[in-house]
């Protein structure tokens, strides 16, 4: 079975998707944008060089090409600097600038003459160059000249490669801390759920119901829940008190059978048996109410255990039992106060009646050990012991559910309980919390 999904991670996970595929794509659109806007500028820088140079040729008088001043640009004039201007005709090269020096450019000659041409070329220095061109007539012979204009990529390449960079890091940048953000976000989004999962964890310790202002999204839900739990505790009210009530309401029928059965012993056995489980459930019917608020509370325990050992040394006086308590001042148990004296006081009254003269209480934080030096019970006793009513030895009094109520209230208050051998060959109970206190 695979583990459920995070709603923080998925939301994380959707939210950054969506901050990554809005920067990629923005990223490419301004890209794009700035490579074509830096390509136009190239070409107008070019376009300016060709009108400026188309300005300046002029034909002698005996027919020779001349250019009347210098192009405006200092690269034309060193050499091979990758900025290049000529003027040729269909035979040879009339002018070409300095840059060029004894190289020549490529001629293509124009569709038409007046059209400039772009293309791009392999420069004397196996520069990538962009060459705009343009073919002009000259005289009343219509000579055709070929005027043409080049420099070099690598400029206009380098500036785009510059500016992708940059944007590549202010978008890796923007977007790092986009994502930051989201997290931020989402944890703070999530911040009435972790509050709700607390206040829900507070109900096993003891809270009624939830509690507290949520956002409008999480408010039907905190009320829909606390609606649940009112309606639980009016149904385990209402089963507790029809619980009691018939339990009390058979103790009278009880009662005149057992005064009419005439001391018969398989009777009086039947009847003593469904008093057993009367008082079973009578003691259940008390203790439900509470264990819902058992966790949330620490009860010392020194008072506690002092009260009763003090209640048991009067009631087993005749036989001067020994019973010692070692218990630490700071020492305390999580429960209900009436439900941890009413395990803790049926463990030490199991003790003093199978104790033979010494019955020994030790406590610490979340832990409670009644020994005894009785005869002890094997493991297979030990669980009998605690079901229903059932007692391992007819001769000792009491109604047998002291271990049964013991092991309910445990098990309800979310608590350990556990038999094994004392020092002294009898038996020892331990009482703890499943998860001991911080």
């Amino acid at each position: 079975m695979t583990a459920p999904d995070s709603l923080r991670r998925r939301l994380i996970l959707g939210a950054g998707a969506w901050v990554l595929l809005a920067l990629a794509a923005g990223g490419l659109v301004l890209g794009h944008a700035f490579a074509d806007s830096a390509e136009q500028a190239f070409c107008r820088r070019l376009d300016t060089h060709l009108r400026a140079l188309l300005a300046q040729v002029e034909t002698a008088e005996d027919g020779r090409i001349t250019v009347g001043r210098p192009v405006g640009e200092p690269r034309f004039e060193q050499p091979y600097s990758g900025w290049y201007w000529q003027v040729s005709d269909d035979a040879e090269v009339k002018a070409r600038s300095r840059s060029l020096w004894d190289s020549a450019l490529p001629v293509v000659v124009a569709a038409e003459p007046g059209a400039v041409h772009v293309r791009r070329e392999t420069g004397p220095r196996g520069q990538i160059l962009e060459v705009m061109e343009r073919d002009l007539l000259l005289g009343d012979d219509n000579r055709r000249l070929h005027v043409a204009v080049a420099a070099d990529r690598a400029e206009v390449d380098a500036e785009i490669g510059r500016f992708r960079l940059l944007l590549a890091l202010s978008l890796g940048g923007l977007g790092l801390g986009l994502l930051a953000a989201v997290v931020v976000q989402v944890g703070y989004g999530l911040k009435p759920l972790r509050r709700l999962e607390g206040e829900l964890d507070q109900l096993t310790r003891g809270a009624p119901r939830l509690g507290g202002a949520y956002p409008r999204e999480i408010a039907p839900l905190v009320e829909a829940m606390n609606r649940v739990l009112d309606h639980d505790e009016r149904l385990i009210r209402h089963a507790r008190n029809h619980l009691g009530n018939l339990a009390h309401a058979l103790k009278t029928p009880l009662a005149v059978l057992r005064a009419e059965s005439g001391g018969a012993p398989a009777t009086d056995t039947q009847i003593e048996r469904i008093a057993r489980l009367i008082d079973l459930h009578l003691a259940r019917a008390g203790s439900d109410s509470s264990s819902a608020r058992a966790m949330g509370r620490r009860i010392p325990l020194a008072p506690l255990l002092a009260d009763l050992a003090a209640a048991l040394r009067k009631v087993h006086a005749g036989r001067r039992l020994d019973i010692a308590v070692t218990c630490p001042p700071e020492a305390d148990f999580a429960g209900e106060a009436d439900d941890l004296a009413e395990m803790v006081g049926n463990l030490m009254d199991n003790a003093c009646k199978w104790a033979g003269t010494r019955v020994q209480v030790s406590a610490g934080p979340g832990l409670i050990r009644v020994e005894d030096d009785g005869p002890g019970l094997s493991p297979e006793q030990a669980e009998a012991a605690a079901g229903r009513g059932i007692r391992l030895d007819e001769s000792v009094p009491g109604s047998g559910l002291g271990l049964a109520i013991v092991a309910d209230l445990a098990a309800l208050g979310g608590l350990s309980l556990s038999f094994g051998r004392s020092e002294w060959g009898g038996l020892a109970v331990s009482l703890a919390e499943k998860i001991p206190p911080s």
